[in-house]
């Protein structure tokens, strides 16, 4: 696992879309997993400037969505399918072909519906980078606390305590669904690589518990510990608990000098990325 303290936000975004963007051009076929949220918003645009500027080309990038409200049509404002669309899919050449969104409204059993989205991603040859947030319960996608590690893609119920953070931020008045579709914890762990945002002192605790406590389902983003290939890349308030901060930041410090904690260069291994 590497991990980078950047200043602030912004600074994290562009840190984030470097990796995002050199994977993309190393690799342009590359099984790309996005992540809605705010802290994600900052990288899609980065990445979309990054493609005005016609320093990245997104037509043959292969895109999942990591999850989606249960109940919401891909067209209401609020869903993640909109979000995704609005910030990054509808503001580059991502060819629509190649873009595959979890369905909030499925035509059959939302069961059967994440069986299928299983299937595609199998299909595709499995993510390669998979972009991820965490929830202030710990929550990695929409697994909440006790979400078995091993879980597979699947309807979920949404804590009160998710649902009310969703709210602050949904742009919208209605209530927020209490239930959505998640890949599974066992599903993301199969993803290549994982990138995985944080920001803000909101973010701090959970962040702590994720990467330096014990493994357990009671908090899931505490699997990242088992994945071979994690980047984290947090801002200064999100990295505040953190007992070893110090040591990552000459870690990383190091890795830069070593080539290491980069794509490609044995932090965040090249190999299975695209192609």
């Amino acid at each position: 696992m590497v991990i980078l303290i950047e200043r602030d936000r912004e600074a994290l975004s562009r840190a984030a879309a470097d990796v995002v963007s050199s994977a993309m051009t190393r690799s342009p076929s590359l099984r790309l997993g996005l992540a809605a949220g705010t802290t994600p918003v900052g990288l899609y645009q980065e990445l979309v400037h990054r493609h005005r500027a016609g320093h990245l080309d997104c037509s043959r990038t292969v895109v999942f969505g990591l999850d989606e409200y249960l109940g919401l049509p891909p067209e209401h404002v609020a869903s993640f399918h909109s979000f995704f669309h609005r910030h990054l899919l509808d503001q580059a050449n991502f060819d629509p072909r190649h873009v595959h969104l979890m369905n909030g409204a499925p035509t059959g059993d939302a069961a059967s519906s994440c069986d299928g989205y299983e299937q595609t991603i199998r299909g595709a040859g499995g993510i390669d980078l998979q972009i991820l947030g965490i929830g202030l319960n710990g929550h990695l996608g929409f697994n909440e606390p006790g979400s078995s590690l091993a879980a597979r893609t699947r309807p979920v119920l949404l804590s009160d305590e998710t649902r009310a953070a969703l709210k602050t931020g949904a742009g919208y008045h209605e209530d927020i669904p209490d239930s959505a579709l998640t890949l599974g914890l066992g599903t993301i762990q199969e993803a290549r690589t994982l990138l995985l945002m944080a920001s803000g002192a909101g973010k701090a605790a959970p962040l702590a518990k994720a990467l330096e406590g014990p493994v357990t389902a009671s908090l899931p983003a505490s699997v990242l510990q088992c994945h071979p290939n994690v980047l984290v890349i947090c801002d200064e308030s999100a990295a505040a608990m953190l007992a070893r901060r110090d040591y990552y930041r000459r870690a990383s410090r190091f890795g830069q000098r070593g080539g290491l904690g980069q794509p490609g260069a044995g932090g965040v291994e090249e190999p299975g990325w695209g192609g």
